[in-house]
């Protein structure tokens, strides 16, 4: 019980120290990205690919979270409690907080369902970018 504590004691000054105000933001280098930048737009690129494929090949499209579905379930059998894997997936910032002070999300169901949803979303699915910035507590509701 000790250790919990300790834990706990030990995020929360973790997050009262870390603070936005130590970053400094060069509106130079910004205006200049944004300047540099190409403008892409969905429609057009999407009226693009039946062009480049065969005339009976199915034409869809997806979008990529960049998460790896494997580290998101490790995250959450190893540290879903602490709602970690939320984090992980891009979730609002302080979800880790709902998790822990509610025992583990709700005495640990929460994270056992996100565990089986990320299992079945990487298997069927091909990936977890469908729960990827969600910002709900069910991420599968």
């Amino acid at each position: 019980m000790k250790k919990l504590i300790i834990a706990v004691i030990a995020m929360f000054a973790v997050t009262a120290v870390a603070s936005a105000s130590s970053y400094k933001i060069d509106e130079a280098a910004v205006d200049s990205a944004i300047e540099s930048a190409v403008e892409v737009s969905p429609v057009a690129f999407m009226n693009e690919i039946p062009s480049q494929l065969p005339a009976n090949a199915p034409v869809s499209a997806t979008v990529s979270s960049g998460k790896s579905a494997v580290g998101a379930i490790l995250l959450t059998f190893f540290l879903g409690g602490f709602g970690v894997h939320r984090h992980y997936m891009g979730t609002r910032p302080w979800m880790w907080a709902i998790y822990t002070f509610t025992v583990g999300g709700i005495f640990g169901v929460v994270p056992f369902v996100d565990f089986i949803v990320e299992i079945v979303a990487a298997v069927e699915d091909g990936g977890i970018s469908r729960y990827c910035g969600n910002t709900k507590f069910f991420m599968w509701g």
